[in-house]
């Protein structure tokens, strides 16, 4: 019995000299981080300290945003491996420079970030604002924009970005695979969560390189596609019912430049998906090994062709993804102002909402229109003009239309969303000197 409970006492000494010494290294390595921190902003913790089961927990984080006097705050930062025991031989390997020598298994969780949003955060630096693949074919026809913006939140309502972010690793050494599995929820804007599944890694590399075997992807933000779509529409001054094939046909085109030539069944499925968003799932399993720094400095079209695709969009499944490339003349003509020059003449083409002189209104049948009338605001199609009356089908309220007459001499502010006349040049033709005559 005394060997048992002698036994017992040093296996909580050594228990607490453990506990001792992870608490010891966690708040050193807490304390350089806030000191490199302070370094390019104001930031404080409340507590820091070690839980039972070897986490790094940090709570009451708040760090002053640069240039404002708004605070970001964090609620609660947890760290480390799934065990004391793990935890002090993951704190010892990382001193000796093999940093999954020992733990196979490390999580991380960021519990209510919270960020407020103000427009001096709004960047001017163009690599600030580099666009994805995927905003581009959601701002498709928005206002020539393809990135979301701070000001484009502040516009559609949003005043600060709250977040929950967690990630976990597990690493098998004796086959040298690891599952990278992260996820985020940010409320109102949606979530996101993605399982990686990585061969031949090398965790003591300066940079790890691993092999990608598969990827897994589900993003759900009904809520924020909705009023984003809503908010290009009211950008390009037109209905949601308008806004929405104007957004097919610069999808047609966004994705052309990019050389990815998708399925009539790909652009079917996402208009109904854009009008009713839900969720969009991908899974990857690569048809060749692809290092995952590769993937960094690849064009739109290798990656999606590399990784073998399967794409869901509202768990419907597009089958096939891929089609044959459009030819140029095939692609839909695009409402914006297109200027093409040639020797002597500049092409405007497309349509732009222009000032119209009322009287022109019998050319412009099957037109869009905005104008006042005896001192209210309409907007609609043109539908007839007969002498002196024009009928244009009138937006009520949003989805509902009514077919209303209007005097044309009581119409004013006319604007027409009508194509721009071609503009001729006045070229300076530069002539030869003249040569004096030779003596």
């Amino acid at each position: 019995m005394k060997f048992f409970t002698r036994l017992l006492i040093i296996v909580l000494v050594l228990a607490g000299l453990a506990y001792g010494y992870i608490w010891y290294k966690n708040k050193q390595l807490i304390d350089d981080i806030f000191t490199t921190l302070k370094m390019q902003a104001p930031a404080t913790y409340d507590n820091t300290y070690v839980s039972l089961d070897g986490k790094s927990v940090t709570t009451g984080i708040e760090i002053n945003i640069p240039g404002t006097r708004q605070k970001a705050t964090i609620e609660e930062i947890r760290f480390g491996t799934d065990s004391l025991l793990q935890s002090f031989k993951l704190v010892r390997s990382i001193e000796s420079g093999q940093y999954l020598e020992s733990s196979q298994n490390f999580s991380a969780e960021i519990k209510q970030l919270q960020l407020p949003l103000t427009t001096s955060m709004e960047s001017n630096d163009d690599s600030a604002n580099q666009s994805s693949l995927f905003s581009e074919i959601l701002l498709a026809g928005c206002d020539g924009k393809r990135s979301i913006e701070v000001s484009d939140l502040l516009d559609m309502g949003y005043q600060q970005v709250t977040l929950d972010f967690s990630t976990a690793m597990t690493f098998d050494k004796h086959i040298n695979q690891a599952n990278l599995n992260v996820y985020m929820n940010a409320g109102t804007y949606g979530s996101i969560n993605i399982d990686f599944l990585f061969d031949q890694l090398n965790p003591n590399a300066p940079i790890p390189n691993p092999k990608l075997k598969s990827i897994k992807a589900e993003v759900l933000s009904s809520g924020f596609t909705k009023q984003l779509t809503q908010h290009c529409a009211k950008l390009e001054n037109l209905e949601l019912a308008q806004y929405y094939p104007r957004h097919m046909d610069y999808l047609r085109h966004v994705l052309y430049d990019k050389n990815l030539h998708f399925s009539d069944e790909f652009y079917a499925t996402y208009n109904d998906y854009i009008k009713n968003p839900r969720s969009v799932r991908f899974e990857s399993f690569p048809s060749e090994s692809i290092y995952s720094m590769e993937l960094v400095n690849m064009s739109a079209q290798r990656m999606v062709s590399v990784l073998n695709l399967r794409l869901f969009m509202n768990d419907k499944r597009v089958q096939p993804l891929f089609g044959n490339p459009p030819l140029p003349s095939e692609l839909p003509e695009l409402d914006q102002v297109v200027e093409i020059e040639d020797d002597n003449l500049t092409q405007v083409q497309g349509l732009t909402l222009q000032d119209t002189d009322p009287e022109t209104l019998a050319s412009y049948v099957g037109y869009d229109a905005r104008f006042d009338y005896r001192g209210k605001p309409f907007k609609g199609k043109i539908t007839s003009v007969s002498g002196s009356t024009v009928r244009v089908n009138t937006v009520i309220s949003s989805g509902n239309y009514l077919e209303m007459p209007f005097r044309v001499n009581e119409i004013n502010n006319l604007k027409v969303r009508r194509e721009v006349k071609p503009v001729s040049l006045d070229r300076e033709e530069v002539e030869p000197e003249d040569q004096s005559p030779d003596n």
